[in-house]
């Protein structure tokens, strides 16, 4: 991701203004309804720079995968893959419901429920990254999913 924001950074671009009711880009667009673009551009800030540059610039600027790819530096599928996986768990709302129950999960927990929710990490990429043990990041998404599911006692019940 270092090589998108540096390219972005060289571009000028920085993630601020554009019209808020510009129409998603034209071409392979994700068909996106406009209360799901406002939705999308609030939960933007879960993510990090260079993310949520490539997730705003599209929803924004309204801009097509192969203008973004070119100013990022990338190859236009996986700047399409990539926004495409991002609007996908923004939208998804698991994340947002961890942090709804954050004292219930942790700090831990709740930094492990980005990495794999909104980031996609796999186990041991969070293990390395949280510097803990691959069996405690297991404990940790078992909770989360027990949390998701439904059967992990909150303060609602």
């Amino acid at each position: 991701m270092g090589k998108v924001r540096l390219n972005l950074d060289r571009a000028g671009w920085r993630g601020e203004g554009g019209p808020a009711d510009v129409a998603v880009a034209s071409g392979p667009s994700l068909h996106l309804a406009a209360e799901e673009v406002q939705l999308l551009q609030r939960r933007a800030e879960i993510l990090g720079a260079a993310d949520r540059a490539l997730v705003l610039m599209y929803l924004e600027k309204g801009s097509c995968f192969s203008d973004i790819a070119r100013i990022a530096g990338l190859n236009e599928a996986n700047v399409a893959r990539r926004i495409h996986k991002l609007v996908a768990r923004l939208l998804d709302g698991k994340y947002i419901t961890c942090l709804r129950h954050r004292a219930l999960l942790g700090k831990l927990n709740l930094a492990i429920a980005k990495d794999r929710l909104i980031e996609g990490l796999s186990v041991r990429q969070i293990a390395a990254k949280r510097r803990t043990t691959v069996y405690r990041v297991r404990r940790g998404l078992l909770k989360i999913r027990l949390l998701l599911d439904g059967r992990l006692k909150t303060e609602d019940d």
